[in-house]
């Protein structure tokens, strides 16, 4: 375990030292030579230098390196923490009230638990490595097209929206079931956020700045995800799906479906519904609203109800979550009520869906499935 301290604490200094230490050369002594000589022949001349010749700034340069960092920094210090024992392994006892055991860490208050186990943290870890991988290879998979042409941002942003976070769910059989690992499971979209802070601000932290300094990975992103090309609008909904995500797998994971249910109506259900609507919804709009159509809600009901039904049979069949006291069509009937209400929900025209939705959802899971 020392070793491993060791490792992780010199690659995460490493890293950073790599950040900000610019390489520089120094000049041979013929060299300045040759300039010395050169300058008595010939006049200095003052020249304006022009700004497609600029050199890249230090902030930008370092701006690249954000990313690699954080996720290094932060992979570090949770493993460290469980390596300490200030992350909480499996549960023993479970038998506390629901309110308790659902909280973050509410195992504390809730019964006993055993060590975090070393395998377990490598498993963890392991998984996390994974998914940070694998989300950035789809990321760039969905933008890629868009800077060639080849697919418009409206609808990668909804590729990226619909299976995003279902995605995300399918791996978390991967994680342990020590009640640690959604912290680990959590750096996902925790530097998913980051990602979008970064490609909405330039990576300046200054929303009036010129996007022009981004990274070029975080410039791709936010003309991928934008409806406008504006790249404040990764700011806007994507931010708040991602926080969403964030929020429901460190509160929730797989201790009930609430958090599953909540996730997989936003993605699936919300982002169906545009992909759908915009293709087969122009002669169905609702007379209430206008910019919704009965084959984007059809769409929304369909999505959020297979997702959620999947997603749920998907994770009680690995046994990383308990299985309802339901039977299947008693499950599928809820859902579906869950769906049609929330899709209700997404035709009102206030708000943003993005937390409306899953919102909703949550409210009437707990209500009916707990």
């Amino acid at each position: 375990m020392r070793r491993l301290l060791c490792l992780l604490s010199l690659m995460t200094a490493a890293s950073i030292g790599a950040s900000f230490h610019m390489p520089r050369t120094e000049p041979a002594l013929s060299d300045i030579a040759r300039t010395t000589i050169r300058s008595k022949r010939t006049p200095l001349r003052m020249t304006q230098p022009s700004e497609d010749n600029e050199m890249p700034s230090t902030s930008s340069f370092n701006q690249k390196r954000i990313i690699p960092i954080a996720a290094l920094t932060t992979i570090s210090a949770t493993t460290i923490a469980a390596f300490t024992g200030h992350l909480p392994g499996p549960l023993i006892d479970a038998t506390a009230p629901p309110f308790f055991a659902n909280l973050p860490f509410g195992v504390l208050f809730a019964g006993s638990y055993e060590a975090y186990p070393q395998t377990l943290i490598y498993r963890d870890l392991g998984a996390t490595v994974f998914s940070i991988v694998a989300a950035s290879l789809f990321v760039k998979a969905c933008t890629y097209p868009v800077t060639v042409g080849k697919l418009q941002p409206r609808d990668s942003r909804k590729i990226i929206h619909t299976f995003s976070a279902p995605l995300f769910m399918l791996v978390w059989p991967l994680f342990s079931n020590a009640y640690g690992a959604r912290v680990f499971a959590s750096i996902i979209p925790l530097m998913n956020a980051l990602r979008l802070y970064l490609a909405g601000t330039g990576g300046t932290g200054d929303n009036n700045n010129d996007r022009s300094t981004a990274d070029g990975s975080e410039n791709e992103l936010a003309q991928a995800i934008s409806r406008s090309g504006n790249a404040e609008e990764a700011l806007g909904g994507p931010f708040v799906y991602v926080m969403v995500l964030l929020f429901f797998t460190f509160f929730c994971f797989t201790d009930s479906p609430v958090g599953v249910i909540s996730i997989a109506t936003m993605a699936a259900g919300d982002g169906l519904a545009d992909l759908i609507g915009r293709r087969f919804g122009s002669n169905n709009k609702w007379p209430f609203n206008k910019d919704k159509s009965v084959a984007g809600s059809t769409a929304f009901v369909l999505g959020a109800l297979v997702a959620s039904f999947g997603l749920i049979s998907w994770l009680t069949g690995f046994g990383v979550m308990d299985p309802l006291d339901l039977n299947t069509i008693d499950l599928f009937v809820r859902l579906l009520v869950i769906s049609v209400v929330c899709a209700a929900v997404e035709l009102i025209p206030a708000g943003d869906d993005n937390y409306s939705v899953p919102l909703s959802a949550a409210i009437l899971s707990s209500y009916l499935l707990t």
